[in-house]
């Protein structure tokens, strides 16, 4: 049997001032990071099925976890599409189920 592909992976815990820290559900993201694997291959033809492409002509790679208060988002920073410039595309999540595609073409960059 194959090993399963490793994605080096970031994960960003996004809180904004007066959220509470503690609302975060810790317990999904050890969850999430434990079936890294599987997230990255099914939010990817999720995105691809969403948007009536191939995953080569899609080209979604450096996979990016990001965490809210509210959910949780896996990122593609990086793609071939049109769409995925400059900010690449994002898959929310309801647990481990994709659930939406967002267009992050209009997104502001963060800083710090």
């Amino acid at each position: 049997m194959a090993e399963p592909e490793r994605w080096a992976v970031d994960v960003h815990v996004m809180v904004e001032a007066g959220e509470d820290v503690g609302a975060m559900d810790l317990d999904l993201l050890g969850e999430v990071l434990a079936h890294l694997d599987q997230v990255v291959e099914e939010a990817r033809r999720f995105v691809c099925t969403a948007w009536d492409v191939t995953e080569d002509q899609a080209g979604l790679d450096a996979p990016e976890v990001n965490v809210y208060a509210d959910g949780w988002m896996l990122r593609f920073a990086e793609g071939t599409l049109p769409a995925c410039e400059p900010f690449g595309v994002g898959v929310w999540f309801d647990g481990l189920r994709p659930v939406r595609v967002e267009d992050l073409g209009e997104a502001e960059e963060v800083t710090d």
